[in-house]
């Protein structure tokens, strides 16, 4: 009985994973720019200062959580 109620929405689910694509990536990879596009728009955007401050800024969130969840196992703050 569980079967017969279970089986139209594996089907369902199944025709809504055929059709999409194998690689999600294909179509990213169909997008590209020459290399005088991309150094005309890191002119104006810096995206190698943008992308070291976000790393600086990631790693020291990462390092305030595990320290305020140590000091919390170890019963320093409340």
């Amino acid at each position: 009985m569980i079967t017969t109620l279970v089986q139209p929405l594996i089907n369902a689910g199944n025709r809504i994973l055929d059709t999409l694509p194998l690689c999600p990536f294909v179509s990213i990879e169909a997008i590209t720019l020459d290399n005088q596009t991309l150094a005309a728009i890191s002119w104006f955007i810096p995206f190698n200062e943008i992308i070291a401050l976000l790393n600086t800024w990631l790693a020291a969130i990462v390092i305030w959580y595990a320290a305020k969840t140590v000091m919390r196992w170890a019963k320093m703050i409340s």
